[in-house]
């Protein structure tokens, strides 16, 4: 009777002991899911979407709101005694072209001339007597549907190539061909390089491009860009 009892209770902590075992793998497993899609869902989102994105083959600038801000054609400009920025959209075929000039074989021109992706070639002049420094990561495009999108950078760049046997190649021929670090512009000094964005949600028809602390000398000033998309 005794062993009876004795041989019941281990077999209830065997039960339980498995139990244990059985609800900490679930449990783990669905913690290891729930991390996989905090991972995949930003990639989703940054090369993808996670709703339907689109890149517009036309972008025309909203009317400009000071006196420091003028069209010209689909090109919008910020300029100053300081300083002139230009944003220009560019189209699919537009957006070939530049990055096929470097290297005609360029296998990122196809995959960012898609209807995912938004590409702009931005200028920025520094007319002042100081180092103008500005820096992508500070840059943030919003819809009308309140989405949020960064610019791609040379990691997600690398990410969307990751499958070519010539990866670093590719990008070390497009290093200064788009925005990705901070960079810095001495007295009288230019730059023109492409600003890329994953593409706005299907349903947006306007988005505003700001660009937070952009230094010229120990001062900063920020900058905004509205387009809209042409019917």
């Amino acid at each position: 009777m005794i062993n009876a009892e004795a041989k019941s209770q281990k077999s209830g902590v065997r039960s339980q002991k498995i139990i244990s075992i059985l609800d900490f793998r679930i449990t783990n497993l669905k913690s290891q899911i729930i991390l996989l899609f905090t991972v995949l869902c930003p990639l989703f989102t940054v090369f993808y979407g996670c709703t339907t994105l689109k890149g517009p083959a036309i972008l025309a600038p909203m009317p400009p709101l000071s006196p420091e801000y003028n069209n010209s054609g689909h090109k919008m400009a910020f300029a100053t005694k300081d300083v002139k920025i230009s944003l220009l959209p560019l189209n699919p075929s537009e957006t070939k072209k530049a990055l096929t000039m470097k290297d005609a074989n360029n296998p990122l021109a196809e995959i960012l001339s898609a209807n995912q992706y938004l590409v702009f070639i931005m200028d920025i002049e520094n007319l002042s007597k100081s180092k103008l420094m500005y820096n992508p990561s500070l840059t943030t495009l919003f819809d009308n549907n309140m989405d949020v999108r960064k610019p791609l950078d040379y990691t997600d760049l690398y990410s969307l190539a990751g499958n070519l046997s010539d990866v670093d190649f590719v990008l070390s021929r497009m290093k200064d061909m788009f925005y990705d670090i901070a960079i810095t512009l001495e007295p009288g000094q230019k730059t023109s390089r492409l600003l890329l964005f994953p593409g706005i949600d299907e349903k947006a028809n306007e988005m505003t491009i700001i660009m937070k602390e952009i230094y010229i000398g120990t001062s900063t000033i920020a900058v905004s860009f509205g387009f809209k998309v042409a019917e």
